[in-house]
């Protein structure tokens, strides 16, 4: 078991050099984007939005980023006056996050870590929130979910934005689509067991759902880029999440087929 985890993780490692190396340059993070994140006012259509809600106002909040990756979401917490150490297993991605860090001037707010908490923990209930995007389906959802709820303050919540696959007969369907699939070689999508796993420790917990016909959204041009887009594209971009989540909202049993969800889980004070 144990090699077959370090060939995992030599694997991750590998996949994440080359994305860096394909990567564009690290720019400063706009101002508009930290508005954005701010304010979350389509928070029910754009999870990440829905993140930023759930962790309401972050003045001198401690966080962990856990997978921070190139470093967004660390910045992003930063700016809007969090405390934040992202931890992440591969030290080509924590170089990206540090460059970013010194463009958006926070250092003094961040600390980054090439750290992998089954080697070595976060400190215990050292954080207010544990932040996790797009990182728990790279993981051993069993052996990791212990070790973020230890490391977080009594009262303090995990928060995760994950992929998920919950129905098993749309999942073949989905994997006939001539769709690019291009991931890392752990990679994978949480099912309904993961994120029961995932809620099991805490004393609350609560998921939100996002990404059913959002999914068309890659087809748009420009959909990256929401905030500066083209008017139509935003607009088809609206009625696609809002349907999604009109959907979600009124008809529980469509939330099977969404592809992703917000976990919003709380630790007992």
């Amino acid at each position: 078991m144990t090699n077959t985890l370090e060939v995992k993780l030599e694997s991750e490692i590998r996949y994440q050099r080359e994305r860096a190396m394909r990567s564009d340059a690290v720019s400063r993070t706009p101002s508009h984007v930290v508005e954005r994140y701010r304010q979350h006012r389509l928070r029910r259509f754009f999870s990440k939005e829905f993140v930023f809600w759930a962790l309401g106002k972050l003045d001198d909040k401690v966080v962990l980023d856990f997978g921070c990756g190139e470093g967004h979401m660390t910045t992003e917490m930063a700016l809007l006056g969090a405390r934040v150490t992202g931890i992440d297993v591969s030290p080509d991605l924590i170089e990206m996050a540090q460059r970013r860090a010194e463009l958006d001037e926070v250092e003094e707010r961040v600390r980054f870590a090439v750290q992998d908490v089954l080697v070595t923990a976060p400190g215990i209930e050292a954080f207010d929130f544990v932040v996790c995007t797009d990182v728990l389906h790279h993981t051993d959802v069993e052996a990791v979910i212990p070790i973020l709820h230890r490391c977080l303050k009594p009262g303090g919540k995990l928060i995760a934005r994950e992929p998920v696959s919950l129905s098993k007969h749309f999942q073949k369907v989905r994997d006939c689509l001539p769709i690019d699939k291009e991931a890392s070689p752990g990679d994978r999508q949480l099912n309904t067991k993961d994120l029961e796993e995932i809620c099991r420790l805490f004393s609350d917990s609560e998921i939100t759902y996002f990404n059913l016909w959002g999914r068309f959204s890659r087809f748009l041009g420009n959909a990256n880029r929401i905030d500066r887009g083209h008017a139509l594209t935003k607009a088809a971009m609206l009625t696609l999440l809002g349907t999604d989540w009109l959907v979600a909202s009124a008809l529980p049993y469509f939330r099977r087929f969404y592809g992703e969800v917000v976990i919003v889980a709380s630790k007992a004070a």
